[in-house]
C-alpha cells in the first residue's frame, strides 16, 4: 500500500482562501464540495471555467493553450470565441527572452506551446518540446523511449494519438501483406 501524505494538512482551513479554476467549471464544482466537507471555508471559484471566461473575455493576454481531458490535450484560446482568431492560428507565439515554458528535453525556449504525448505507448509522458527535439526524438520524450517496443508514429502538426489498436493493426496488416 502507498500511503501519500497530504498537501492539505497543515493548512489554515479558516483563514486560507483556495481559488480554483478548471476547464469548465465541473471538476471544481466537485473539489470544492470536498474541501468544504473537509473544512475549508474560504473557496471561490472561476464561474463556468476558463472556457466561459474566454467565450466572454476572449483570449486578450492568454498565454498558451486550454488544456483538455480528451484526444485534443489543448486547445486554443480562439475555439471559444471564433472571433479572436490570432494571426499564429491559435498557437501563441512566447515573446523573446521569456522564461515561461521551456523544452522538457534540451530545456531551450519554446516559441509555441503545445502539449505533446510520448510515442512510446508504455510512458505517454506529457511534455512541451521544441521542434528539433521532436524531431531528433521521434516524438519521444527521452533517447530510452525511442527504442520502446510499441512506439507510435511521429504525427505532423498538432495530430493527437489515436488508441494503440489503431497502429497495431496497421502493422500488422503491414506484415501480412510483407
Amino acid at each position: 500500500m502507498v500511503i501519500v501524505s497530504d498537501p492539505l494538512a497543515n493548512v489554515d482551513k479558516e483563514k486560507t482562501d483556495i481559488l480554483m479554476y478548471c476547464t469548465g467549471g465541473i471538476r471544481c464544482d466537485v473539489y470544492s464540495a470536498i474541501l468544504r466537507q473537509r473544512g475549508f471555508q474560504n473557496l471561490y471559484t472561476l464561474k463556468g471555467g476558463v472556457s466561459h471566461y474566454l467565450e466572454k473575455e476572449g483570449p486578450m493576454e492568454w498565454i498558451g493553450n486550454l488544456f483538455v481531458f480528451d484526444s485534443r490535450l489543448s486547445l486554443p484560446p480562439s475555439t471559444y470565441k471564433t472571433e479572436a482568431v490570432s494571426e499564429t492560428s491559435g498557437a501563441h507565439q512566447v515573446s523573446e527572452g521569456s522564461t515561461f515554458a521551456r523544452c522538457y528535453i534540451c530545456n531551450s525556449q519554446l516559441h509555441e506551446l503545445r502539449h505533446r504525448n510520448c510515442a512510446n505507448l508504455d510512458c505517454n509522458l506529457l511534455f512541451l518540446c521544441c521542434t528539433q527535439c521532436l524531431k531528433d526524438l521521434r516524438g519521444c520524450c527521452c533517447l530510452d523511449c525511442t527504442s520502446a517496443p510499441r512506439l507510435r508514429p511521429v504525427l505532423p502538426g498538432h495530430q493527437r494519438y489515436k488508441k494503440w489498436y489503431i497502429y497495431r493493426d496497421m502493422e500488422l496488416q503491414t506484415n501480412s501483406t510483407a
